[in-house]
């Protein structure tokens, strides 16, 4: 509606047409330029929430080594107890040192109520076998062997190289166990995916992790159809390394890395 025509004071009441297309159209433009960075707010901000966690499972694992000889736990699962020498995993070793068992859970991680995606409770950490959440919890540890020349007591009772399923623990001290413990990753944010190797982890991404995080030359990386790997759920990959400082990185550039050359943040070497 509009005043009189002839008045000098002549104004418009309310929009036409045109102007409320104009309107709709600015409106749909700005919000397709920020939800983006509205997205990728979030997803930073659930990054510094992973890492405060990851910065309570170093701390936990400081506790663990003033008690354990200056080793941390690198067992993935809690072995039977009809082995000769069952360990417990490490989320298991860790857990009396953390203030909670939610923890072990990845904030970025939703959860569906499914059995697997996260631990909902301390008896999914210690269960035997951890009783079908294994792959619980969305951080993985380092699957790897360690330098040649540590041997430590396995599974079976046997003195042998340490290995990251038939060990109890790793030691810290400086090129033993690791090179450069403090140059290492120790525990990160891990997912099985399948399908082919996008980032980020595309289609096949799954919302749990990965017991272990498998270097892509072992070929335990890629069983089954699923691989083992850091994930890249909130804008990069939260890494907590052995001497309790914790890094993010961007999941490709962890992938590329090879084991043994300067720079891999993954290999004992």
């Amino acid at each position: 509606m509009r005043t009189h025509p002839d008045s000098p004071w002549r104004r418009w009441v309310g929009f036409t047409l045109l102007e409320l297309l104009v309107v709709i159209a600015v409106t749909g433009l700005l919000v397709a330029i920020l939800t983006p960075s509205l997205v990728r707010s979030r997803l930073l901000a659930k990054r510094v929430a992973c890492q405060a966690n990851l910065a309570a499972i170093g701390k936990a694992a400081a506790l663990y080594q003033s008690d354990s000889l200056d080793c941390v736990p690198i067992c993935w699962a809690n072995i039977r107890p009809d082995e000769p020498h069952p360990w417990k995993s490490w989320r298991a070793s860790l857990l009396p040192y953390v203030a909670n068992f939610a923890a072990l859970n990845c904030p970025a991680v939703t959860d569906w109520g499914v059995r697997g995606e996260l631990f909902h409770t301390a008896e999914e950490v210690t269960g035997q076998q951890m009783q079908g959440t294994i792959n619980a919890g969305s951080y993985g540890v380092i699957y790897q062997y360690s330098l040649p020349g540590y041997r430590t007591l396995n599974y079976a009772g046997i003195q042998a190289q340490g290995h990251p399923m038939w060990s109890c623990a790793f030691s810290t001290a400086p090129g033993t166990a690791w090179r450069n413990p403090s140059g290492s990753v120790y525990v990160a944010d891990a997912v099985l995916t399948d399908g082919p190797i996008t980032y980020p982890s595309g289609p096949g991404y799954k919302g749990y992790g990965t017991s272990a995080i498998v270097p892509p030359s072992e070929p335990e990386y890629s069983r089954d159809g699923l691989t083992r790997r850091f994930a890249d759920r909130h804008v990069g990959t939260a890494c907590l390394f052995v001497d309790g400082h914790g890094l993010a990185y961007e999941t490709k550039i962890l992938d590329a890395m090879v084991a043994g050359s300067g720079g891999c943040v993954w290999s004992t070497e």
